[in-house]
């Protein structure tokens, strides 16, 4: 398991590794995505400190993951009560 990937964010590399479970373009995305909040939150809060901004980046993140999580269960419960009625 030596997988390897540089991903690029906010112009530092960083090296990563990753496991054979793992997709390297998922990866690549991922950083895409961080880098991309992450200069919007800078851009938006032009006087914070590089550390509280990585911070509120991955809070804005955590939540957007939060929300997507409910809706994903949302849908299979809708999805589940539409076919036990199918059923009936």
């Amino acid at each position: 398991m030596n997988n390897k990937v540089t991903v690029e964010i906010l112009g530092v590399k960083y090296p990563l590794r990753y496991s054979k479970d793992s997709d390297i373009n998922d990866i690549q995305e991922a950083a895409k995505i961080v880098d991309e909040n992450i200069r919007l939150m800078t851009k938006q809060n032009q006087y914070l400190p590089p550390d509280r901004v990585a911070v509120l980046t991955a809070l804005q993140i955590a939540e957007q993951l939060i929300r997507l999580k409910k809706d994903y269960n949302e849908f299979w419960d809708i999805l589940d009560e539409n076919r036990s009625n199918k059923h009936k």
